[in-house]
């Protein structure tokens, strides 16, 4: 996948790119915006000359404090809703965009009912699509429920940081899960340092900052969540746009 960019050359230098998060694509729900609303942004990012980048890619930047070339932005699309193969993968290919999907690994089966199966997950990594970790229930757990005592709250979160990637890494013959995206973007130092220490490279928020390829690699990326469309969504994805264009 290209990002959308060709035969374009550039002087300027950017440093900082937003990451944009997407979820359900059917139109309902709080999170969601329909799948005409979705083709409209990633048109946008075409007419706008922003290039899309994998998210290992700017991983990659971050690490060297490297600028981009080009104005460019990163594209994830959250849990585990139908739309993400029905809608969002088609027109993500219809415009050479890559993306990173972030799935959580308690509803998906070789048959759901509702929902992604691990034979669509695996036709995404063949498309040339990631697969990356958000957790196994897709609950909060970056405290303990009140009452859960230490042991059950570490029981917990090995299930929901090692054992979640265990099952991706196992039914999808041995990709490599590398990110973790906190569920509905909660997080705390308790979690990050766990999430760490189990090895993983990034965790990525909800907390709305672009990446500053200017400062040093932390392991942790912001993304600009968008719902709905019109309104709030065209304002961040307008905000998006400027910061991602703007050159050093």
């Amino acid at each position: 996948m290209s990002g959308g960019l060709s035969g374009s050359t550039s002087s300027a230098r950017y440093s900082r790119v937003p990451i944009l998060c997407f979820h359900n694509l059917n139109g309902q729900g709080r999170y969601s915006m329909s799948s005409p609303a979705f083709r409209h942004f990633m048109r946008r990012l075409k007419e706008e000359q922003i290039q899309v980048i994998k998210l290992e890619t700017l991983v990659e930047h971050s690490k060297k404090m490297q600028p981009m070339e080009y104005p460019s932005v990163v594209i994830t699309v959250d849990d585990d809703y139908e739309g993400a193969v029905r809608i969002a993968a088609p027109i993500l290919r219809e415009f050479d965009y890559p993306a990173t999907f972030f799935v959580y690994t308690k509803g998906i089966s070789d048959n759901p009912v509702e929902g992604m199966s691990w034979d669509d997950l695996r036709r995404l990594l063949s498309e040339g699509f990631d697969i990356q970790n958000h957790s196994h229930s897709h609950t909060i757990f970056h405290v303990p429920r009140a009452g859960e005592n230490p042991m059950g709250y570490q029981k917990r979160l090995d299930m929901e940081v090692d054992t979640s990637r265990e099952i991706l890494e196992k039914n999808l013959m041995g990709h490599k899960i590398r990110f973790f995206a906190y569920p509905m973007g909660y997080h705390s130092p308790v979690l990050r340092e766990r999430v760490f220490r189990s090895g993983y490279e990034l965790v990525v928020t909800t907390d709305a900052r672009p990446v500053d390829l200017t400062r040093p690699f932390t392991g942790s990326f912001d993304r600009r969540t968008l719902e709905h469309e019109g309104g709030i969504a065209e304002q961040i994805f307008d905000q998006a746009v400027l910061i991602a264009k703007k050159p050093m």
